[in-house]
């Protein structure tokens, strides 16, 4: 059995990408997909616009396995490319810490200003493993860095035996398909690829000129490759209650600065803790009609019982960086996964709020399906 991949940047963006395209990889085929994330180097810092709406979208698409792919680069400190990442993860898609098919790509090349030598993607991939206990594959091609020393990670070689424009199953059985040259071992330690990509012109779904990738095997090879590599020890969760739920279908929030809560698809705007403990809390909100530069904030309220007031953490609020247009509509702004220890009765909302950039506070917006809350009550044992 063969799976297929997407390795995407924001240059696909440009070519058209939208989060309708993503969906439709989906349905075409596409079981995993890496979004360039951060690249950082001597001449400075480069954070994806879209890594975090495109990833997100292809994990609502339900494409099982998702990761961030790092550029590398020689001369900047091996750390301070790891907490670049780590924190870019953490802002765009905050899910990725408890979703168990994350992981990282190592985006390692020689550039016509900077020749990166190999040890740095294996220092790079070997503190993000130790930081994350998230496995990183080493995209390093065999035509660049076939007699180099990759390091004990799963091997992603890139080689193209045909550039032709045409759909990604078709373009892997011309390229040679389970045959192919991308599949000769390479390297030190001498290993056979375990991802070979193997065009950079493939369509993939209604998206054109995307890099395409293979994998011979399972979806449970797959799981097995990312998660060779445990993260450290911790103490196990016992959960005692979830609620998931999407918004409520076609309600409506108008731009006047003010929160309100959002009504789910329960009907109900709380969620009340069935015994006191830990609970996480995590929100992602989508709302259509929001226009570049307007202020998005997402608060969370816990209203205990016999208190008179609630408490109201402000859990994120992030500018509209893009014209949503661009992406379909679609700009989702997630919050970080917020644990409090909350008792029996506590009624748990959460509240968002726009500021509009043009000062319209009459404009209307709707929540999509994407806007969905995830709340885990858990104790915690060693």
């Amino acid at each position: 059995m063969t799976l297929f991949g997407w390795d995407a940047s924001d240059f696909d963006v440009d070519r058209g990408l939208t989060v309708d395209r993503v969906r439709q990889a989906r349905s075409a085929g596409i079981d995993f997909m890496t979004y360039k994330g951060t690249e950082q180097s001597r001449d400075g810092t480069f954070h994806s616009q879209y890594y975090g709406v495109m990833l997100t979208a292809a994990k609502d698409a339900g494409i099982p396995f998702l990761g961030m792919y790092v550029v590398v680069h020689s001369g900047v400190p091996i750390g301070d490319q790891v907490t670049t990442a780590i924190d870019y993860a953490d802002k765009h898609t905050p899910w990725w810490r408890d979703y168990d098919r994350f992981f990282w790509q190592i985006d390692l090349e020689r550039w016509p200003t900077d020749d990166v030598p190999p040890h740095v993607g294996v220092d790079v991939g070997e503190e993000l493993e130790k930081r994350t206990g998230k496995v990183a594959v080493m995209y390093a091609s065999r035509g660049e860095y076939g007699n180099d020393d990759l390091g004990d990670f799963p091997r992603w070689n890139a080689d193209y035996p045909y550039r032709v424009a045409e759909d990604f199953k078709s373009a892997y059985a011309r390229a040679g398909g389970d045959s192919g040259p991308g599949w000769a071992r390479y390297g030190k330690p001498e290993q056979t690829p375990r991802i070979w990509q193997y065009t950079d012109s493939a369509i993939i779904g209604r998206q054109h000129t995307c890099d395409a990738d293979a994998f011979r095997g399972t979806a449970d090879d797959f799981a097995e490759m990312i998660g060779e590599k445990k993260p450290p020890t911790t103490p196990t969760r016992d959960v005692i209650a979830t609620f998931h739920s999407t918004a409520h279908r076609d309600d409506t929030l108008e731009t006047t600065d003010v929160f309100h809560a959002i009504r789910w698809a329960t009907g109900l705007y709380h969620w009340t803790v069935p015994e006191t403990g830990l609970v996480s809390v995590q929100a992602t909100i989508d709302l259509r009609g929001l226009r570049r530069d307007d202020l998005v904030r997402i608060r969370a309220e816990f209203t205990r019982p016999g208190d008179s007031e609630s408490d109201t953490p402000l859990l994120r609020q992030e500018r509209v960086s893009i014209d949503p247009d661009t992406t379909g509509g679609v700009f989702v702004v997630s919050t970080p996964d917020e644990r409090v220890e909350l008792p029996k009765g506590t009624e748990v909302r959460i509240q968002v709020a726009v500021r509009p950039a043009d000062g319209d506070r009459r404009r209307k917006l709707t929540y999509s399906p994407r806007t969905r809350i995830s709340i885990v009550e858990i104790r915690l044992v060693e």
